[in-house]
């Protein structure tokens, strides 16, 4: 009795803990609302990437005859493939960062090569050892390391402290550019 009561009190202060860490990190320059913001373009970038690292995955993991864990090959080979294309499209969407691109890519690189060794590692355990399953392990590593990842990007790759470029002003720069 005493512990399903405990429970509760148990999730609650797990929740303010994490509320209070997350104020740190928001203030008047990063309110609440643009924290969320940017993470449901996070998660829309996420989905797009999502569907183009599938695509990678089940064309890997299927031809790739060269190797006797084709699944852990493809997954690594098309999370590689696919960090080329979250660069490009969360450096302009997801953060309308104006980080220098070489230094921001090398960054999130770092954050990426530690997603990419916990969930490769994670991946054959659940794969290879445990036998979950391909799609199950595949959800439960997207599920644990998304949220993670949105914030090493945020606060590592493209700090807030690199500046900020609007969608509209990155489209009427790159329209310029054409005209001259």
């Amino acid at each position: 009795m005493n512990m399903v009561k405990q429970k509760p009190i148990l999730f609650i202060r797990i929740v303010e803990t994490l509320v209070n860490k997350m104020s740190r990190f928001v203030s008047d320059e990063y309110p609440w609302s643009k924290l969320i913001r940017e993470y449901v373009m996070y998660c829309a970038v996420g989905c797009i990437n999502l569907v183009v690292f599938a695509a990678l995955y089940w064309y890997f993991s299927n031809y790739a005859t060269m190797t006797r864990s084709p699944e852990t090959f493809g997954w690594a080979v098309s999370f590689l493939i696919s960090c080329i294309q979250a660069f490009i499209l969360h450096r302009w969407l997801t953060f309308e960062s104006e980080s220098e691109v070489r230094s921001s890519f090398t960054k999130m690189m770092v954050v990426y090569f530690v997603l990419l060794v916990v969930s490769t590692t994670s991946f054959y355990i659940m794969v290879e050892v445990i036998e979950l399953g391909e799609l199950l392990s595949w959800w439960i590593n997207t599920a644990a390391c998304g949220p993670a990842t949105f914030l090493g990007l945020r606060f590592f790759a493209f700090p807030l402290s690199d500046g900020r470029v609007s969608r509209q002003e990155r489209l009427e720069n790159l329209r310029e550019r054409r005209k001259a």
